[in-house]
């Protein structure tokens, strides 16, 4: 027996691996249906609209009330509610016959949609995953990889939305930590560029907080293109924000417009793993910068399998397990500055705070 092991009883061992993972499987599908039936949007719209503008932390239901709502069967229901009591994510109202509230922090992790907290959205990345696993399974004897844009609509844009998330966190290091590139954001006519926008998620945070700003969006993905365009039409955005489906390699010919910005959230790993092809997307959005603009690069640092670890790295391995069947290729810290050094760029930092971070990149 190794030493790691001495002192570990298997009745300990049961508890921690099997236990733990029975819960953990089950509230993943939990929160996932939950996602898929609106029930969690439902109870994130019913907060907003009952709080009269005071902070929520928690928000209650009944059965009949979800199953009038949005039209679930009841004993389908009861049996969810049950389990997710079980889970831990719902506790017994006693104020009211025969209600279910959010337990302790859940309305801030898994409901409310706007709070620096919320991870719905990357828990039911993982619960739309599952399907996938006969894929995988070939996969694994072949090598295989796949094309990300023909992953399943609700799928892709799941991640996407996961991805939204992050840019909520990471505006706020930005505006704490760039604070003279926030000034020129403020200003009327300052011009953001998004190179692979997506379903508009990040668009939708930048241009509601800054709200003078001319941006672009492009993409290649047409599913995302018409949902972001989507988005500028709901919100009135039409005078200030344009999306189109384009390469950024055409559009840099077909443009004369300098950009005060360049984003770059979660996408470099999604592009061809050469260098030369990532090195030369770099020189593009080059050409595109303002002198003084910055080039804002989000993307999960992994080290090598083998590197001694340093910290907790649960999120940025998921990421790589996640996006392994699309052939993703990520950088550790070293790596990734080597890639900048290989461009016209001449500066780069990581703006960091404990488990948050981006590169700032500038001329």
């Amino acid at each position: 027996m190794s030493k790691e092991n001495e002192g570990i009883t298997l009745k300990e061992q049961l508890k921690k691996l099997a236990v733990k993972s029975m819960y953990g499987y089950q509230t993943v599908l939990l929160i996932g249906l939950g996602r898929r039936l609106e029930i969690f949007n439902y109870l994130y719209e019913k907060a907003k609209s009952s709080s009269s503008g005071e902070k929520v932390n928690s928000v209650s239901f009944t059965l009949e009330e979800l199953s009038e709502k949005l039209n679930l069967d009841l004993k389908y229901l009861d049996g969810w509610v049950h389990m997710a009591l079980e889970c831990g994510l719902f506790k017994i109202d006693e104020s009211q016959e025969r209600c279910v509230k959010t337990a302790p922090h859940i309305y801030e992790l898994l409901v409310d949609q706007d709070g620096m907290f919320y991870m719905g959205s990357m828990l039911g990345v993982f619960y739309l995953m599952a399907p996938f696993q006969d894929t995988i399974y070939e996969n694994f004897k072949t090598g295989k990889t796949e094309n990300i844009l023909e992953t399943p609509i609700e799928a892709y844009r799941e991640g996407q939305r996961a991805s939204g998330r992050i840019t909520s966190i990471n505006e706020r290091l930005f505006a704490k930590y760039c604070k003279d590139d926030r000034k020129k954001l403020m200003k009327q006519g300052a011009a953001i560029l998004e190179v692979g926008c997506g379903y508009g998620f990040t668009l939708e945070i930048w241009a509601k907080k800054y709200k003078k700003v001319n941006y672009v969006g492009i993409d290649i993905d047409p599913n995302g293109i018409a949902h972001a365009k989507e988005l500028v039409k709901k919100n009135d955005w039409s005078d200030r924000i344009d999306v189109s489906e384009i390469p950024l390699e055409e559009y840099v010919k077909n443009t004369n417009t300098k950009f005060d910005m360049v984003i770059l959230n979660e996408v470099l790993h999604e592009m061809p793993p050469d260098d030369s092809y990532r090195k030369g997307v770099f020189e593009n959005i080059y050409t595109l910068l303002k002198d003084d603009g910055i080039f804002m690069v989000t993307e999960s640092i992994i080290p090598d399998t083998f590197a001694p670890k340093k910290g907790f790295l649960l999120y940025e391995v998921a990421h790589k397990w996640l996006e392994v069947a699309f052939g993703s290729k990520f950088y550790d810290e070293k790596g990734f500055r080597e890639l900048v050094d290989a461009t016209p760029f001449k500066s780069v930092e990581l703006i960091r705070e404990r488990g948050n971070y981006f590169w700032a990149i500038r001329k």
